[in-house]
């Protein structure tokens, strides 16, 4: 039965990326009469940030969503497989720190305009961390390549009337208008404030590293408990009922972040909400957390999963 309970909840992530694959294949990006299609159509930000900079906010998000998919992948797989169940929480920490940039990105109800000020902010985040990646004189090659870069990006948000600020701190980046939310509370935005705080805390190096550390300890016993996971796993604690809780966070940053990117992209969700459905009833069910319907909404799906459990 238990060996049944992680097949279940590999098996219900299989639906998320057939519905992501399903629509990307069929049109490689958004449909032009998306409401991204329509911000490049009214862009008016051409010039130093090339001829469209509208497109690059929206189209952005595809390359950390596949790598985002690419981990969930890696997490069905740990699910099943011998030796891998502490591994899981390092994956579902992953996904959910991965997720906020584009779930960041892609927010809807924004213009043009202010998606372009979100990217350009993270690019100067980038590119201000490239900086000190180079030690040795002042003014190492990477330094002066990035600082150029930064100055280009600077200079054209000036001219279309954006507010650059600078902090004191000399290891922070400029901004266009406010700074970047952390990842911690973007996290939190995404799923619920308490229970997106508590799953990015489970999830941390501090949680995984216990798990990790832990098993040095632990002594083999003649015949393994688990047959899936063998006798460490077993003597830890470990089950699927605790992964389903511990690692959901990982799951749910997946379709925050997909609902969003469907929504923009103007793809149909159909397939998307049985695949969500899924996900949310079956990681609900192992985790012995109360079913009840799963809401419309991608917020309410999100409350619903864990919240009575804890």
């Amino acid at each position: 039965m238990e060996h049944g309970a992680w097949g279940e909840l590999a098996r219900s992530l299989s639906g998320l990326r057939a519905a992501f694959d399903e629509s990307y294949e069929a049109t490689h990006g958004f449909l032009p009469e998306s409401p991204a299609g329509e911000e490049c159509r009214r862009d008016d930000l051409g010039g130093a940030w090339g001829d469209t900079p509208a497109r690059d906010p929206n189209i952005m998000p595809l390359t950390s969503v596949f790598v985002l998919l690419d981990h969930m992948g890696s997490l069905s797989t740990l699910l099943t497989s011998p030796g891998g169940i502490t591994a899981t929480h390092t994956l579902a920490r992953a996904m959910l720190d991965i997720s906020t940039g584009p779930w960041f990105l892609l927010e809807p109800g924004i213009d043009g305009r202010e998606r372009v000020r979100r990217h350009m902010n993270l690019r100067l985040q980038s590119l201000k961390e490239q900086t000190h990646l180079e030690t040795g004189t002042d003014r190492t090659a990477i330094k002066v390549q990035a600082e150029g870069r930064i100055q280009r990006i600077v200079q054209a948000a000036r001219a279309h009337g954006f507010d650059v600020r600078r902090t004191s701190d000399r290891y922070q980046p400029p901004f266009l208008g406010t700074k970047l939310p952390t990842t911690t509370a973007l996290a939190t935005q995404m799923i619920d404030p308490a229970l997106g705080q508590l799953l990015w805390r489970i999830g941390s190096a501090v949680a995984h590293g216990q798990q990790h550390g832990i098993s040095m300890f632990l002594e083999q016993i003649d015949q393994p408990v688990d047959p899936l996971h063998g006798d460490a796993a077993a003597q830890m604690g470990a089950s699927a009922e605790a992964t389903a809780l511990r690692c959901g966070g990982g799951p749910l940053a997946v379709i925050c972040t997909l609902q969003r990117l469907f929504l923009q992209f103007g793809w149909d969700t159909t397939r998307l909400s049985i695949a969500t459905a899924d996900v949310v009833n079956t990681w609900q069910s192992v985790a012995g957390v109360r079913r009840g319907p799963v809401p419309e909404s991608l917020r309410g799906s999100s409350r619903s999963v864990m919240q009575g459990r804890l």
